[in-house]
Parts: structure tokens; C-alpha cells; sequence
């Protein structure tokens, strides 16, 4: 199977796609699997070799040309493969496929719309809300784009059973499969923990780590962040104001990544929103406690008073008093963390989850 996989981002950038698509790539070339990649990148990132063939289009130019130049770049891949995988650049891959039509997958990890909406400071909602509401042309516009390119795809994947239904409200015909995001198992670590708390995100309004850096300040506990973003700046100066211990360390690869999760007590996930984050289920992997948000995509992962802790994020004490409770007892953060390494061994193990993917990518293709 000629397969191409394409993403918004990609190594060393911080987000799920950016981490799930190599992985995809490895585990379709181990089944000898033909693989290319198409991606966006910076104009000063550099590039990254890997044992497939990687395509770079630069992010930061004028986006109706970036749009045209990603749609010829794909058309011209289109004619050799026989799958197409697409984790991101939904629009771009839709009217590729509209003009040269090949099996094709979409995975979806949230709503661009509500996400670009809440970055901009156009909209206070939760995802949940922002889809009940009525929309304003600007997004509704949005959203039937996104819709129409969604049904030019022939199986749509997504790792959040809210994400499913919300999806399929959008008026999405094609078939929605849920399938949770997987995680190799760490091994144990014996590092020196040197940082209270750790968080590892795009640095970006929903995230909330605004949140993180006041609680941490308030429960005197030492932060890092892990990962960049357009608030980087705006955090930076609050943790100033308020006096918080804090690392940032920017981009890392994933081996850095998990070098500070093993350095670290708690891991916290604080978002507005998540699919299924893979750096929670890599938090866990490690045998770290969470402190997450009350949303889905985080409940449905961890169980509160079992692999962590869930909080209200419009109750900030309660962020605090969560961490305060894990730092003073060294033996409930270590049931808790206990316990999240057998829930990824039991539930989120990569192989079989990227197995249900693969299978998903042949089935329909010539390959099924």
C-alpha cells in the first residue's frame, strides 16, 4: 500500500498530529508500506530527515497562495498512492480529492473553527456551547467549508466520542469511527524530580495555562512548560507578576519531552477542550498524576480520585488545592500515577490503537 500522509504540523512541534504521523509512518513502513509526508513547516525551522520522503510547504506566506501551492503539491502526489491520510489540511486534501479522487481517510482531533474563534478573542464559548449556539457568517462560512471538505473523504476517525457527535452535527455523512490515541509504555524512571508541575501544550488562549502559572505561584510550586506558542509572551509576563517558578523550554523532540516528564510530580491539562491528548496519555505512560479539566476528552481518560484529580477551571482554588493535596501526599500522587500506567497498558496501547487505524486505511482501498 502507496500511502501519503499529510498534517499541519509535524517534529519538533508540539500537537498531536505533529506526534502521531511519524509514528503512523514507522508502523506502516515496519508492514512494508510505501510512505510520504506532506507538511507545513516555518520559514526558519529546519528540516528533518526521515527514512520516508518528507514534503515541506512554508506556513508563513500569504494564505491564498499557501492554499493554492498545497493543492497542486497534492494533486501531483495523489496520482502514485493509493491512500491518502489526513491529520489536518482538511480543506486542502478535500478539494485535491474533489479534482483527483483517491481512497481517503480524515482523522479529526477538534473544531479549527471554534479554535481559531477562541484565538482571536472572537468567542467566550466552550466548544460544546459554540457548536449549540447560532454561528456568525464569518464562521458559518467556515463551517460549511469544513463540512463539505470532511464528506469529500470516504471514513472519518476521530479519538473523542464527543468530538464523534459533534462532527456529525456539523451534517458530516461519511463514517465516523472513534479511536483512541495510543502510547508505548515508558520505562520506569528514577530521575530526581526537579519541577512540582509540568505542562505540555501549544502555548495558545484555551489551553488555559494562564491558570497553571497563577495556581502554581499561589501553591508555590515549580512549573515547566513545555512547548511554544502566540501566547508565549503574554505567559512570560504574568509569571513575572505573580512571582511563579517557572521553565519554559520551548519546542523539544519527544525524547526531551519525556526526559522532563520523568523530572517531574504532576502533570496538569487544564484546555477548554481535548481530543485525546497525547501528552497526558505520555504523562501517564510515565506514572505522573493528573490534574485535569472537567471536559470530555480528559474525563473520559482519567477517572477523578483514581489516576488524578479533576477541577473546575472557573474555580481556581480548586487548581490549587489539587496541587497543594498531590505535593503533600507523596503516597496518593504515586497511586495515582500507579494507576494511570495500568489504564495505558489496558486501554491505550499504540500498537493495537494504530493497528484499528491502519485497517481503517485499507479497508475500502484496493487493500482491504
Amino acid at each position: 500500500m502507496n500511502t501519503l500522509l499529510i498534517s499541519g504540523i509535524y517534529k519538533p512541534e508540539v500537537g498531536g498530529p505533529a506526534t502521531y504521523i511519524p509514528t503512523l509512518a514507522i508502523c506502516l513502513q515496519a508492514k512494508q508500506n510505501q510512505v510520504e509526508v506532506v507538511t507545513f513547516k516555518n520559514a526558519n525551522a529546519k528540516p528533518v530527515t526521515e527514512p520516508w520522503p518528507l514534503t515541506y510547504i512554508q506556513r508563513d506566506q500569504f494564505l491564498p497562495l499557501r492554499f493554492i501551492k498545497t493543492v497542486l503539491i497534492l494533486l501531483n502526489k495523489y496520482k502514485k498512492k493509493d491512500v491518502i491520510f489526513a491529520n489536518g489540511l482538511h480543506q486542502e486534501t478535500a478539494v485535491a480529492l474533489f479534482l483527483f479522487k483517491k481512497y481517503a481517510v480524515a482523522k479529526v482531533v477538534g473544531d479549527p473553527v471554534w479554535e481559531r474563534a477562541k484565538n482571536r478573542g472572537q468567542t467566550n464559548l466552550d466548544i460544546v456551547n459554540f457548536n449549540l449556539g447560532p454561528l456568525k457568517p464569518r464562521h458559518k462560512l467556515q463551517r460549511i467549508f469544513l463540512t463539505w471538505s470532511l464528506n469529500r473523504f470516504d471514513k472519518i476517525t476521530c479519538p473523542s466520542r464527543e468530538l464523534s457527535e459533534i462532527i456529525f452535527n456539523w451534517g458530516v455523512t461519511k463514517p465516523i469511527e472513534f479511536i483512541a490515541n495510543g502510547i508505548p509504555l515508558a520505562e520506569p524512571s528514577f530521575d530526581e524530580k526537579i519541577f512540582d508541575v509540568v505542562s505540555v501544550s501549544r502555548l495558545v488562549s484555551w489551553k488555559n495555562i494562564d491558570l497553571l502559572i497563577k495556581s502554581c505561584a499561589l501553591s508555590n510550586a515549580s512549573l515547566a512548560i513545555v512547548g511554544d506558542g502566540p501566547d508565549e509572551e503574554k505567559l512570560r509576563k504574568i509569571g513575572e507578576q505573580s512571582g511563579a517558578k517557572i521553565t519554559f523550554f520551548g519546542q523539544l523532540n519527544s525524547h526531551d519531552v519525556e526526559n522532563v516528564l520523568k523530572k517531574s510530580k504532576i502533570f496538569a491539562l487544564l484546555s477548554d477542550y481535548e481530543g485525546l491528548s497525547f501528552a497526558l496519555l505520555s504523562a501517564m505512560a510515565n506514572g505522573l498524576p493528573s490534574i485535569i479539566s472537567d471536559v470530555r476528552g480528559n474525563s473520559d481518560v482519567i477517572t477523578d480520585r483514581v489516576e488524578g484529580i479533576i477541577v473546575d477551571t472557573n474555580d481556581s482554588d480548586s487548581v490549587v488545592w489539587a496541587i497543594k493535596e498531590l505535593l503533600s501526599d507523596s503516597a496518593k500522587a504515586t497511586q495515582y500515577g500507579q494507576a494511570a500506567v495500568k489504564k495505558v497498558i489496558a486501554e491505550y496501547d499504540q500498537d493495537k490503537q494504530i493497528k484499528k487505524v491502519i485497517n481503517l486505511m485499507k479497508r475500502g482501498s484496493n487493500f482491504g
